[in-house]
């Protein structure tokens, strides 16, 4: 588990992001790319009325999605012929105009989208989880605000022995994992994906975290579509997401996060997940482990450096096995500099838990 922020430190990050963001729409016709090579800032967006902001990487990937401009042509005329690329761009924007929504931070554009986005900021969200978590007694475990996400990993304080395992030797002595309920809460300010509620098992002995896909709860961020001033074609739209303008609209969804925090920890659900583990540990590697992190590779869509450490700790942990393969993959992510796929790796640890039995055979047979 890769352990992020302490919880004072998100908490004062999200104090200061809520001060300082600020959002508009604009149609497309009203703003512009332009190359900044004064201060040698590279491609700038120029909002009339309100100055030039950088663009961040997760921003220009959002308009070159918008423009139909191919990523990785995107990408080369930025580095090698930055003036074309802002030609290009506003050449599409004045084309084929729409509203669309922008949100800054700290003197920069980090989200370019659709004027129906409807923004679920960190600060209430947060708020909401964490009242949620501090009532159940749960020990938040890690947290982290990135230009992606924010995320909120609690730990229950109950625990499972999961039998994964027979000691070397005689191998009458059975290996036990001691393990707890978790749950994984996220959200995104900049089109990200959805909100997410998750929950997952925490495996005390080696702090690996796995997250499964059922039980959860997504929730777009959608809503009715803004009007926008015609005369200027941008306009601050700050005071329309105001904490009055929000708080009706979403009491209900803050309600059901409360739910579906309290449904995670139901005891017959951590105990189907405890038989899963069981079972994972029984489904043994009977083909080449390197062939199996190739299957594994292809299919999850690994790097290289990726695939070489989850061989390494599947080697290490002398587990050949449907959950020795999980664990390593959780452990894996542990080594990761970038929270945001670490979080993506404790996922597929618990994909790989849940794989259908026919898939995890023909996985485990590679050779």
């Amino acid at each position: 588990m890769k352990t992020g922020r302490s919880l004072q430190d998100l908490a004062a990050e999200i104090d200061r992001q809520a001060k300082t963001k600020h959002d508009y729409l604009v149609d497309t016709r009203a703003l512009s790319l332009e190359l900044e090579p004064i201060a040698q800032k590279g491609i700038v967006m120029r909002l009339p009325g309100h100055g030039e902001f950088n663009v961040r990487d997760h921003a220009h990937g959002q308009i070159a999605a918008h423009t139909n401009i191919p990523k990785q042509y995107y990408d080369r005329m930025m580095k090698e012929a930055p003036a074309l690329l802002a030609t290009n761009v506003n050449t599409w924007f004045e084309k084929y105009p729409a509203v669309r929504l922008v949100r800054t931070l700290d003197g920069a554009s980090r989200a370019f989208l659709s004027d129906a986005y409807r923004p679920l900021d960190h600060f209430d969200f947060a708020n909401v989880i964490l009242e949620a978590a501090m009532k159940r007694k749960l020990d938040i475990q890690s947290c982290e605000i990135t230009e992606r996400r924010l995320y909120i990993k609690a730990v229950d304080t109950s625990e499972v022995k999961v039998p994964v395992g027979y000691k070397m030797g005689d191998g009458s002595h059975r290996i036990f994992d001691v393990c707890a309920p978790a749950f994984i809460a996220s959200n995104s300010e900049t089109g990200d994906g959805r909100l997410v509620l998750d929950t997952g098992i925490y495996t005390r002995a080696c702090t690996n975290l796995s997250w499964w896909s059922d039980g959860g709860m997504k929730r777009t961020h959608l809503g009715s579509r803004h009007k926008i001033h015609e005369m200027t074609g941008v306009e601050n739209i700050d005071h329309l997401l105001t904490d009055k303008t929000r708080a009706k609209s979403d009491e209900a969804l803050w309600v059901q996060l409360r739910d579906v925090l309290g449904a995670a920890f139901d005891p017959k659900r951590i105990e189907k997940r405890a038989e899963a583990l069981t079972a994972a540990s029984e489904n043994k590697i009977t083909g080449n482990p390197a062939k199996v992190m190739e299957v594994v590779t292809e299919r999850f869509g690994l790097s290289e450096s990726e695939s070489g450490n989850v061989l390494r700790h599947l080697i290490e942990g002398g587990s050949l096995s449907q959950y020795g393969l999980h664990a390593a993959v959780t452990r894996s992510a542990q080594d990761h500099d970038d929270y945001d796929r670490a979080t993506e790796l404790e996922y597929l640890g618990g994909k790989i838990i849940e794989l259908p039995r026919a898939e995890w055979q023909q996985l485990a047979e590679a050779a």
